[in-house]
């Protein structure tokens, strides 16, 4: 599994912070960044704690759910309803 970025991901790792940037003109959402977890507590922690709302996190039990979770994410990134949404929560 690749990462949003293009980054290998080891089996071991069960939750992505990808630390984004909104801009709100063009209605896109960047991923600037990402830090890998071993745990989707670590992960959600670190979300949780990070001063940055744009940003998004994948997690899953299984290195198969994080997977189907990264691609979901990968979809809503790429849905302008879904960039819309952000936008007004934001």
């Amino acid at each position: 599994m690749k990462s949003l970025l293009g980054t290998e991901v080891s089996n071991d790792i069960r939750g992505i912070l990808y630390l984004c940037e909104l801009n709100y003109d063009d209605e896109i959402l960047y991923v600037r960044g990402e830090i890998f977890f071993k745990t989707p507590f670590e992960a959600l922690n670190a979300y949780a704690n990070i001063p940055n709302p744009e940003s998004q996190m994948v997690s899953g039990k299984t290195f198969e759910e994080l997977e189907r979770e990264n691609e979901s994410l990968s979809n809503r990134i790429n849905n302008s309803s879904w960039i819309e949404e952000l936008m007004n929560c934001l």
